[in-house]
């Protein structure tokens, strides 16, 4: 492997510990301490000092280049933790467009412009562990800059985790995020219950939730049941939990078109029994 690139710092010093260079006809940004010490453009790597390789799409390749060296590291660190963090595998694609978000953010605060999280509320709801990675972005962003930054800039980060979580590639964090609200409105007024967030029967809802409103949003609809009989036998045996996959079904028809497959009306009405019996 070679050095195609060497960053520079901010202050236009070239950085040490963050390259660019090719593998397997792709380019990658290769991060280790003082792999570019010494060296210049051309000159061989020593791939004993490489920590972490990152696939840079052609998407963020022209931004890419305005990142500061230490602005890259520090989404590094917060992507390193978000792994730790996370259950779920989170692609490449992460610390790329985490790096472009904390860049924009440092052009913001320039002009003293900051922005309000409007699904706050909903992004520590349903997705916990990753607005845990978010609030650890944003004190690394904020020492970074020199000056604390609002939790809400936790909530974009946090979605930026989310999106690169989902597994189509047309999916949007902010879309899911919205339409998982929806759900779980009509899901609160319909059963006429609170939905603890501490109830594990509604945490297990909820990650149900999440792959269900991305088929949704994707028109992704999971196969028929082969046996209806079982279908059939749950909704009887728990027609208000029933009813209220029905609403759901009706608001998925007119807001989004989708129409709600047996198989997920099953999987839908059964979580729902669950909450409403604990």
């Amino acid at each position: 492997m070679k050095i195609k690139k060497i960053f520079k710092k901010s202050w236009s010093i070239f950085n040490n510990n963050v390259v660019l260079s090719e593998m397997k006809d792709q380019e990658i940004i290769v991060m280790g301490r003082g792999l570019a010490f010494g060296k210049k453009v051309d000159d061989k790597l020593d791939e004993t000092k490489i920590d972490k390789r990152y696939i840079l799409s052609q998407n963020h390749r022209e931004v890419f280049f305005e990142i500061p060296a230490e602005l890259l590291e520090v989404a590094d660190k917060a992507i390193s933790f978000a792994k730790c963090t996370l259950d779920n595998a989170i692609k490449d694609t992460a610390f790329l467009s985490l790096a472009d978000h904390m860049y924009g953010v440092e052009q913001r605060i320039r002009d003293g412009f900051f922005m309000k999280n409007f699904l706050m509320w909903d992004i520590k709801r349903f997705f916990p562990k990753e607005y845990e990675a978010g609030l650890y972005a944003n004190e690394l962003l904020s020492s970074y800059l020199g000056q604390e930054l609002p939790d809400d800039e936790a909530g974009f980060m946090a979605l930026t985790l989310v999106n690169s979580e989902l597994n189509h590639q047309n999916s949007n964090a902010r879309d899911l995020t919205q339409l998982m609200e929806e759900i779980m409105t009509i899901v609160k007024y319909s059963l006429e219950i609170p939905l603890e967030q501490d109830d594990i029967y509604v945490q297990r809802f909820i990650t149900h939730l999440k792959f269900f409103c991305e088929r949704v949003l994707t028109n992704t609809n999971q196969d028929e049941l082969d046996d209806s009989l079982m279908f059939e036998l749950m909704c009887q045996k728990y027609p208000v939990a029933y009813e209220t996959t029905k609403k759901i079904a009706l608001h998925l028809e007119k807001t989004r078109h989708y129409s709600i497959s047996d198989d997920e009306q099953l999987y839908l009405t059964i979580h729902l029994s669950r909450i409403r019996k604990k």
